[in-house]
């Protein structure tokens, strides 16, 4: 025999999920309304983080720009000031001990190419930091762009 039902259980429960459905969509709205939130307020910080960034790094690459013209302008005052002052003060001394042209001259272009790879090296360093490698990778980031790594 099968248990006995009311016609008034069976339209509750025929009533009954369709207000606690209608509640779970309202929760899973506000829930999904409140991540929709909370990611367009991480969006706008990171995006303000990347400003920063950029900023940050347009300040060290100005500064390094700098940095690199006052190595040019070094670099270019060495060809003269030191091939004028020093190696012609060194090619006095070196002559006077060696009595010999050759021997000096080939210690003076050494020296002075010594100076040049020097100034040269530096150069090359300061100049590497001019650019806006974070800034490239924070976009990236921030507009997903390199999902792969």
């Amino acid at each position: 025999m099968q248990p006995h039902t009311d016609p008034k259980d069976k339209q509750h429960q025929a009533a009954d999920p369709a207000p606690h459905s209608a509640d779970q969509w309202q929760d899973h709205l506000a829930k999904l309304s409140q991540y929709g939130e909370q990611l367009y307020q991480d969006y706008r910080q990171q995006t303000g983080i990347c400003k920063e960034l950029a900023s940050a790094e347009w300040r060290l690459s100005t500064r390094s720009l700098a940095l690199t013209i006052i190595l040019l302008v070094s670099f270019a005052g060495g060809l003269v000031l030191l091939w004028a002052g020093l190696l012609i003060t060194l090619g006095f001394v070196i002559f006077t001990f060696s009595q010999s042209i050759w021997f000096r001259a080939i210690c003076l272009t050494g020296l002075q190419l010594l100076c040049l790879m020097w100034l040269w090296k530096n150069i090359g360093y300061i100049s590497s930091k001019v650019g806006f490698d974070k800034t490239a990778h924070s976009i990236k980031q921030l507009l997903n762009i390199n999902r792969g790594k």
